[in-house]
């Protein structure tokens, strides 16, 4: 079976993090005239959300207590008029060291912790050693843009506001999608964007969902040679049609398309099937 990582039937309790002075607005990208939008996270669906902006620890911590959150969020700094996303910073307060930072988190621990900030990674594995079970981290990249950062996010979220899928599942599908339109796309990021190092992307440490399909009973004719010849999975329709349908502009299907694609087909799967296992759908 799938196992979900919070009760389907509560809403998640999600707590965002933001530093700087930004929030959400448009911002023109390239020469064009075009804008690229910069959505605040609400509360939607299975997601309820409350924003902090530039707390102190101690407020950080009451609402910590308070919450219990299922997601905390983190963000990092940014200004008005930058396209990167800077280091965490609460106002005057520097929480980029890593034990200090850890140490802000107090039980009972979230299920998740995004970090989307720069050079996140010894931060992402000491919360993993401390006992957060899923977190998602950008890798140890000096420069993250906003529009990759948001295209990611919101990705991520609208899984997560839509399902009580898996974390694995849900970071499978943004990781997906901002492949896809992150890497190559003109119509979504800026030159300036597109010429970055590939290797700055979003990473993910935990453990993917485990799926346990029940053994077969045994025959009493057949005894234990029968049973290992049949299959796990048993089909009982005479014929099995699936029709997809993908739309795209004309490219050529290389493997960042395809396996992006795959990545993100399976893991809508993955959530829609756990959805039916909750009862949801």
């Amino acid at each position: 079976m799938f196992h979900s990582w919070v009760d389907p039937s509560k809403k998640r309790q999600l707590v965002v993090v933001l530093c700087g002075n930004a929030s959400g607005r448009e911002r023109p990208v390239g020469g064009d005239g075009m804008r690229y939008p910069f959505p605040d996270l609400a509360s939607s669906g299975f997601l309820e959300a409350r924003t902090l902006m530039n707390p102190t620890i101690d407020q950080f911590q009451d609402v910590l207590s308070a919450e219990c959150p299922d997601i905390l969020y983190f963000q990092g700094q940014q200004l008005e008029s930058e396209e990167e996303i800077g280091s965490l910073m609460w106002g005057t307060t520097d929480v980029t060291d890593t034990e200090f930072f850890v140490s802000l988190i107090i039980p009972p621990l979230p299920p998740i912790v995004y970090l989307e900030a720069p050079n996140s990674e010894k931060i992402a594995k000491a919360l993993r050693v401390k006992g957060v079970p899923w977190v998602i981290y950008w890798n140890n990249s000096s420069t993250i843009t906003t529009y990759a950062a948001c295209h990611f996010r919101q990705a991520l979220f609208s899984v997560l506001q839509c399902t009580s899928g898996h974390a694995w599942d849900a970071f499978q599908f943004a990781h997906a999608s901002f492949r896809l339109y992150c890497s190559k796309n003109k119509c979504i990021l800026p030159p300036s964007c597109l010429q970055v190092d590939r290797k700055i992307f979003p990473c993910f440490i935990g453990d993917a969902p485990k799926i346990h399909v029940n053994p077969l009973e045994k025959s009493i004719y057949g005894g234990e040679s029968s049973v290992s010849s049949l299959p796990n999975i048993k089909i009982h329709d005479e014929y099995v049609n699936v029709k997809l349908l993908v739309c795209g502009m004309p490219c050529i299907l290389d493997a960042c398309l395809l396996g992006s694609l795959e990545d993100g087909l399976s893991a809508l799967l993955n959530t829609e099937v756990s959805a039916m296992k909750d009862g949801i759908i």
